[in-house]
């Protein structure tokens, strides 16, 4: 699994069709949202199948998807998001 982040570009999130995003994922895939625009997601498919699998529904929003699973990690985040960006074990996102 490879772990991506996905950011929206183009306003707040609030009409955000976040349940859209996780259906198009695949199985066993899992996404866990940093805020109202940045995501993480953990998925088995390259970058481009899953921009093109957001790319059908979104329509005008604009996102950004990069594979960050040979990145070094650092910084100040609440324990949730490092054990998703660690590998720990989580609810799959395409329940």
């Amino acid at each position: 699994m490879k772990t991506c982040l996905l950011v929206f570009d183009d306003g707040n999130g609030d009409d955000l069709d976040r349940r859209g995003f996780v259906d198009a994922l695949d199985d066993n895939a899992e996404m866990i949202e940093l805020d109202d625009h940045v995501c993480f997601v953990r998925s088995a498919l390259p970058v481009s199948e899953l921009s093109d699998r957001f790319a059908k529904f979104a329509g005008s929003r604009l996102f950004y998807i990069a594979d960050v699973t040979s990145s070094e990690f650092a910084g100040r985040l609440p324990g949730v998001y490092w054990d998703f960006i660690k590998g720990r074990p989580l609810a799959s996102a395409a329940e």
